[in-house]
């Protein structure tokens, strides 16, 4: 028998077995459940059930390590016996020859063209296709994520295949130079539908077998490198077709590698026409359609879904990619902690490094100190609290002196805390401590200045104590100084103020004394003369004003004093805080293999899987 009469016989039987097949009107119902369906316990067949109570406590411990989607992908095929195979025929952004492609894969040569390859044509606009055995008048819930469209197909028919047309998009912005949070191979081999009249996520559709069509050589170069990370892992799951022109002899087949082959729709569709038109054109149509490599797809595509006594090969396979993918991610972790773990310094060495900033930021604010309070009492605006100029910048004490702790006492050092205090947190270390005692009660800022008899004058007289029971809640160390800052605005600039303005009242008081005394002398005493009633009033004056300068000039300095006191103790409590916190270390100083725990679960879990199904395919 020739070529051609083999060819034309096996067209008649495959033409018969379609007919009869639309007589019995016998189909297998799809797999596809909704994505949102409520997960149920299924009437699992026996033989399968210790795969499948494995592969669900894989989704339990493993669901950060595998694709959830081909997980339950996996789970369905074992729920029922002789479940649908999913192949996606995937366009390079386009749908067009994918359609085309589909098509030819399904069609019966000898039968007319049928309303499903018209309605099929029309179709790239409309979004997904699904291909399902089944006649064309069958009605079909709508959906939409795709079309559904009902072909009197044997291939579809005695694989129990489902076809999905749809696009694959591998020129995603910043999809080479970013990091993207899924992997080619799950894009590939669960493509993503888009609800058309929806602006939602797009659903995964997960697939046992996915052929990617490439229009040029351009595309399939887009292709690999797109694929690049998952090229040898994919190679029985995943294949590249490439419309290249036909060859000048026909072939079985145009294999390029294993995962690549070249087609040519054209001329298959030529062929097919051709045998349509009249079976005499049977040579021309067997010359076109193995010219076209057509067969070598529709080979690839059937293979590995013969009905085995345990299990297809189509499945196992599903569930080894899925048991490597997982090992492979686990791995990667691993490794990624060990890294971690071996970059990171020893708590003592961390601690050491800890206290090096912690110096560098005392010595530093030392010197800001001193250097900025020696620069603003040396400004022009101190200058103005000269005690000569009290009597009319008295009211200016209080903004001067604020000005002068607001914007130099220790303005830089605060901030550098806040810098040493985010390296401790990253560190590990604790930023929030308890108020030791005493530090946010209010302390004498500056020593009690005496007057010109030698009598203490109290600056911040009939100070009352405030007691409190209320417990300090927990303060980040670097608020301490900004704290401090507070209390020392609240507790020296009013008693400044107040003497300022008492050492102006008493001196005016004593002047307009000794000046009434001696217009009095003058005036009841005849033998007083002008010259000796003026001297009272003097040596009044003089009296007044030399008690002034004395007493604001030791106050001033004093709170000059106890403001660097004070600046120089607060850095010194807050550096002995700090240190206490990293020599006492931190929950974080200890570094720790996170996750150490679920990654064993999880291989544990994929080991159960393996044995499980090492023993179903023994059967």
């Amino acid at each position: 028998m020739s070529r051609s009469d083999a060819s034309m016989g096996g067209l008649r039987a495959a033409n018969s077995s379609t007919s009869s097949a639309l007589s019995l009107r016998t189909r297998s119902a799809s797999t596809h459940v909704s994505p949102t369906a409520i997960n149920y316990r299924p009437n699992v067949p026996p033989r399968n059930e210790e795969l499948y109570n494995a592969l669900s406590g894989l989704s339990n411990a493993a669901e950060q390590y595998v694709n959830l989607s081909r997980l339950q992908l996996a789970l369905r095929g074992l729920a029922v016996e002789n479940a649908v195979t999913r192949v996606a025929v995937l366009g390079l952004n386009s749908q067009v020859g994918a359609q085309r492609l589909a098509r030819l894969l399904v069609v019966d040569p000898l039968a007319e063209k049928a309303e499903w390859e018209k309605r099929l044509e029309k179709s790239p606009e409309e979004g997904a296709v699904l291909l399902r055995f089944g006649d064309e008048n069958d009605a079909h819930a709508p959906s939409p994520l795709y079309k559904i469209l009902s072909v009197p197909s044997r291939v579809l028919e005695t694989h129990n295949l489902e076809i999905l047309v749809s696009t694959l998009n591998i020129n995603a912005p910043s999809s080479a130079s970013a990091q993207t949070t899924e992997r080619s191979k799950d894009a590939v081999l669960v493509p993503k539908l888009q609800a058309t009249s929806a602006r939602g996520t797009p659903v995964p559709y997960p697939v046992h077998k996915t052929l990617v069509l490439g229009e040029d050589l351009d595309s399939a170069l887009a292709f690999g490198q797109f694929t690049s990370d998952n090229a040898e892992k994919t190679e029985n799951m995943v294949k590249l077709a490439i419309e290249l022109p036909a060859p000048s002899n026909a072939s079985d087949g145009a294999d390029i590698s294993k995962s690549t082959v070249a087609i040519n729709s054209a001329v298959g569709a030529q062929g097919l026409d051709a045998i349509r038109i009249s079976v005499a054109n049977a040579v021309t149509y067997e010359r076109s359609w193995f010219a076209s490599g057509v067969p070598t797809v529709s080979k690839w595509i059937t293979s590995e879904l013969g009905s085995e006594p345990s299990i297809k090969p189509i499945q196992t396979a599903l569930i080894s990619s899925l048991l490597d993918d997982a090992e492979a991610t686990i791995t990667k972790e691993d490794a990624q902690q060990l890294q971690v773990l071996i970059s990171t310094t020893t708590p003592e060495q961390l601690g050491a490094e800890m206290i090096g900033y912690l110096e560098q930021w005392a010595e530093k604010s030392h010197r800001e100190l001193r250097d900025d309070l020696d620069e603003a009492f040396a400004a022009k605006n101190w200058r103005k609290l000269a005690w000569w100029k009290l009597f009319w910048r008295v009211d200016d004490v209080g903004m001067i002196t604020e000005e002068v702790i607001a914007r130099r006492w220790l303005v830089s050092a605060e901030k550098d805390a806040v810098y040493l205090a985010g390296r401790m947190k990253q560190a590990g270390f604790p930023d929030e401590v308890r108020s030791s005692p005493g530090y946010g009660e209010a302390d004498a800022y500056f020593k009690t200045p005496a007057d010109a008899l030698g009598h203490e004058v109290s600056i911040a007289e009939n100070q009352e104590t405030a007691l409190s029971t209320a417990v300090n809640p927990p303060t980040p160390w670097p608020a301490l100084l900004s704290s401090a800052r507070t209390t020392l605005l609240a507790t020296t600039l009013p008693p400044l103020q107040a003497l300022a303005q008492r050492l102006i009242l008493t001196t005016l008081s004593t002047t307009s004394l000794s000046a009434a005394l001696s217009v009095l002398l003058y005036a009841s005493v005849s033998t007083v003369s002008l010259f000796e009633a003026s001297a009272v009033a003097a040596l009044g004056l003089t009296f007044s004003l030399r008690r002034m300068q004395k007493v604001w000039e030791n106050g001033r300095e004093a709170w000059k004093v106890e403001v660097k006191e004070e600046g120089r103790q607060a850095l010194k409590r807050t550096e002995g805080l700090v240190r206490s916190i990293i020599n006492a270390g931190g929950p974080g100083a200890a570094v720790e293999n996170e996750g150490l725990e679920e990654r064993k679960r999880a291989r544990e879990a994929v080991a159960k899987v393996r044995e499980a199904l090492r023993k179903l395919s023994k059967e």
